[in-house]
C-alpha cells in the first residue's frame, strides 16, 4: 500500500535517512522503532513531501508521491497524527474534529463521521463542547487521533501516541489503535514505547541512525522477537 523505496534525505549538509526501505501493506499495522534521533519522525515528514529525498521512491497505492505538494498527498487518503498532539487549544472538541473533515464537502459524511469518532472516544463526546486546551494529555491525544479519523484516511500516520501517557492511558491509547485497525485503516506506527508497539504489530522496522537495521515481515514474523532484544539491548544502554 506504502512503499518507501531506497530513500535518503538530509537538513542541510547533514544526512538524516539513508537508503530507507520500507513496506506497508494494506490493513496492517507496521511499526517503526528506533531511539531520540534514528530518524523515525524525518520518515513521516518525508512521507507528507515536508522534507523532499535526495534520492528513492514513495509510492501509495502505486502511485508516485514524489514532488507532490502536502496537500495532495493528504487527499489521496493518508492522515497523520503528530508527535505532540498539536490540537487547536482554545477550539472546542467538536471545532477541532470539524477541521479534521476541512476536505470533505458532503455534509452528512461529516456529520456521519462526527458520530461515528464520538462512539469510539465517548469521552470526547462528553466533552464535545469543551475546549481542547483543558483536558488531559490521554484526551488531547484521543482527540488527535480521532481529528485524523474525520478525513476517512485510507491510512494513518501515529508518530508516538503514547509520548508522556500513564500507563492506563497508554494501554487505552493501544486499544483503540487496535480497534481503528479493525475497521480496516492501515496504520504506520511510531513508537518509542516498542515492546507495547511490537504486542500488537503484524510487521516491525528498526531503525538506528537513519538507516534500517532490522525488519519483521508478515512473512517472517520469527524476526519480531530478535527486534525485541535489540531494542531492548538498545534502551538498557540508555541509547
Amino acid at each position: 500500500m506504502l512503499n518507501l523505496t531506497n530513500i535518503s534525505t538530509a537538513y542541510g549538509a547533514i544526512p538524516v535517512l539513508r537508503n530507507v526501505s520500507l513496506a506497508v501493506p494494506q490493513g496492517s499495522i507496521t511499526c517503526l522503532l528506533g531511539s531520540n534521533g534514528a530518524g523515525k519522525t524525518t520518515v513521516i515528514r518525508t512521507i507528507l513531501g515536508l522534507v523532499q529525498p535526495l534520492a528513492g521512491e514513495i509510492t501509495f497505492l502505486t502511485q508516485r508521491l514524489n514532488s507532490l505538494p502536502t496537500d495532495e498527498i493528504v487527499k489521496r487518503g493518508i492522515a497523520v497524527v503528530p508527535e505532540g498532539r498539536r490540537v487547536f487549544p482554545k477550539m472546542t472538541v467538536e471545532d477541532n474534529l470539524l477541521i479534521g473533515a476541512c476536505n470533505i464537502t458532503d455534509q452528512q459524511k461529516v456529520r456521519q463521521g462526527l458520530a461515528r469518532v464520538l462512539t469510539l472516544f465517548p469521552r470526547l463526546a462528553e466533552r464535545r463542547r469543551q475546549n481542547a486546551g483543558t483536558m488531559s494529555g490521554g484526551e488531547q491525544q484521543m482527540l488527535a487521533m480521532a481529528r485524523a479519523l474525520m478525513s476517512y484516511p485510507k491510512i494513518m500516520l501515529l508518530d508516538e501516541p503514547s509520548l508522556g501517557l500513564a500507563p492506563l492511558l497508554v494501554n487505552e491509547i493501544f486499544k483503540t489503535i487496535g480497534q481503528i485497525n479493525q475497521e480496516g485503516i492501515t496504520i504506520l506506527l511510531i513508537e518509542q514505547n516498542g515492546f507495547k508497539a511490537l504486542e500488537m504489530a503484524h510487521q516491525a522496522y528498526l531503525l538506528q541512525k537513519g538507516t534500517v537495521v532490522m525488519e519483521c515481515t508478515e512473512a517472517d514474523p520469527q524476526a519480531k522477537q530478535k527486534i525485541a532484544e535489540v531494542y531492548l539491548k538498545q534502551h538498557s544502554k540508555g541509547e
